[in-house]
């Protein structure tokens, strides 16, 4: 866990990290919650049971019959959990587009604060590679301009 936080904190601080334009400004928080668990790599349940899905995102299946694929997911699924513990709040701008995926659950960017910084957990888990790029418009953001 913390291996992951300081590498997190080591690319967002170093010379390298560059961030898209598209994120650069300051993040458009429409409402804080409070994380009650990590479903998955791409889903979080929030205090009163609202579920988040990270839009733009896709990460590897849990309950695949690939092996590979499931310990993929729970590395994903621990990256997510690191970054937003139970009890964590996290700022979330829904999509105004697709408010909500097919299964009900609300579809947003989600940011997490590192060193007093909103960074956005969808953009993170691409570029750490722990997810894959979906992109299902109609939808407000565009993971290829991340």
């Amino acid at each position: 866990m913390l291996v992951l936080l300081l590498l997190l904190g080591e690319s967002l601080n170093s010379q390298n990290f560059t961030p898209d334009p598209y994120f650069q400004e300051q993040p458009i928080i429409e409402r804080t919650a409070v994380v009650s668990r990590v479903i998955d790599g791409d889903t979080i349940e929030l205090e009163g049971g609202e579920k988040v899905r990270l839009v733009g995102v896709d990460a590897p299946e849990l309950r695949s019959s690939d092996p590979v694929e499931r310990e993929l997911a729970e590395k994903a699924k621990e990256f997510v959990d690191n970054l937003c513990p139970e009890g964590s709040e996290i700022g979330l701008n829904v999509d105004d587009l697709e408010p909500r995926d097919r299964y009900g659950r609300t579809l947003a960017l989600v940011y997490v604060s590192i060193d007093n910084s909103w960074i956005t957990l969808n953009v993170e888990l691409l570029r750490f590679g722990f997810a894959e790029i979906l992109y299902l418009p109609p939808s407000e953001f565009n993971p290829y301009r991340w």
